[in-house]
């Protein structure tokens, strides 16, 4: 076999799904032959590896500027990032998009000797490697299923935890993030009522309700003698964060839209809880050791909730509904009519299930 020493990591989805393979990044640099670990990625997630120091370069497909574009200056475009992964003459291509053409153009264009992907609904047809996917992510966590296709290619896989690297000088992130929390106490909660921006039109599949977090964080406050609220989200989730700010106790400041990857990052690392619904956030906390209470409505929390599990990441669904988890095969019943598994899933419940979760909200020095 080949020795390994460039590796392509192809990954167009989200920021949490991109964490999710930080173990395998790392895993690659302990492979004393690898001199060079690539990355090929969608438009929205370079900040979240962009400090990675186990990551050479990163290369970016901008799928929302292949589509403002023409069919030339795009043919252009792929024309020159082609010649820069060609040059990069890698040995193999992990790929993680579960789509075909990666592989294709791999194979035929770049010249790489193996490239390993997921093998659901046919779509490993070009890959030399092929996990079996038959449904999907499903009973067990997505970064496993991950790590395993590294093990599949032949990368071990032992440490399996997430990773987040802030940008250097780091005091200048604090400083920065500082003045926006100026208004907070020492111990404070950072919530993100939303959930991101992936599920579009849909995105209130995933949302606990507002007036649901704004009795948690009354409930929370008063028992753990915390202050202060961070409401986090991304610009259009703006509203949303002001109706919550509009039902709780003062103070609380809204970030939504305001701050960069890193600067939401080192506001997670200076709460002592996080709040929020499935979603990118979640697992960013998680890689920051964070406590965090974390709810999950259509989608199964053991496949995609905070990873690796840990008593102070607690992830919250209906325990009595037959119809959830109805998120299978990247589907969910988008007829519901009821959310009953958010919007009967209530504070005080959430409360119940907390208690028995003592670690939740330890305090880090």
């Amino acid at each position: 076999m080949r020795t390994l020493r460039r590796v392509l990591i192809v990954h167009p989805y989200g920021i949490g799904d991109l964490l999710f393979v930080t173990p395998v990044m790392r895993a690659l640099r302990l492979i004393p032959t690898v001199e060079t670990v690539d990355l090929l990625l969608g438009s929205r997630t370079r900040e979240a590896v962009e400090h990675n120091p186990h990551i050479d370069d990163i290369f970016v497909l901008d799928k929302d500027r292949v589509h403002r574009q023409n069919w030339f200056e795009n043919f252009r475009e792929f024309i020159a990032l082609g010649r820069q992964l060609r040059a990069k003459h890698y040995d193999l291509i992990l790929d993680y998009s579960l789509r075909r053409e990666h592989a294709f153009w791999g194979r035929f264009f770049l010249g790489v000797p193996r490239c390993a992907g997921f093998d659901y609904k046919k779509r490993a047809v070009f890959h030399h490697i092929r996990y079996p996917l038959p449904e999907a992510f499903w009973k067990r966590h997505t970064a496993d299923f991950y790590c395993d296709l590294a093990e599949a290619a032949g990368i071990p896989v032992e440490d399996r935890f997430l990773e987040y690297y802030f940008p250097r000088p780091v005091t200048l992130v604090e400083a920065e993030v500082a003045l926006k929390l100026k208004l907070l106490p020492e111990h404070f909660i950072a919530v993100a009522p939303g959930g991101g921006d992936s599920w579009g039109k849909d995105a209130s599949f995933k949302r606990w309700p507002v007036e649901y977090f704004a009795e948690l964080i009354k409930r929370i406050e008063k028992e753990h003698k915390l202050h202060g609220v961070a409401i986090l989200g991304s610009h259009s989730e703006r509203g949303l964060c002001e109706e919550l700010q509009a039902v709780i106790k003062p103070p609380s400041v809204i970030l939504a839209g305001e701050m960069t990857l890193a600067q939401t990052a080192m506001t997670l690392k200076k709460c002592s809880l996080f709040l929020g619904n499935d979603g990118g956030l979640v697992h960013l906390a998680r890689a920051l050791r964070v406590p965090l209470v974390a709810f999950y409505g259509p989608v199964p929390p053991e496949v995609y909730g905070p990873y690796p599990p840990s008593s102070d990441a607690v992830a919250i669904s209906h325990r009595n509904l037959d119809c959830r988890p109805c998120y299978y095969r990247f589907r969910y019943n988008k007829q519901c009519e009821t959310l009953a598994c958010l919007k009967d899933l209530k504070p005080d419940q959430v409360m119940e299930m907390l208690h028995t979760h003592p670690a939740f909200l330890k305090r880090r020095p």
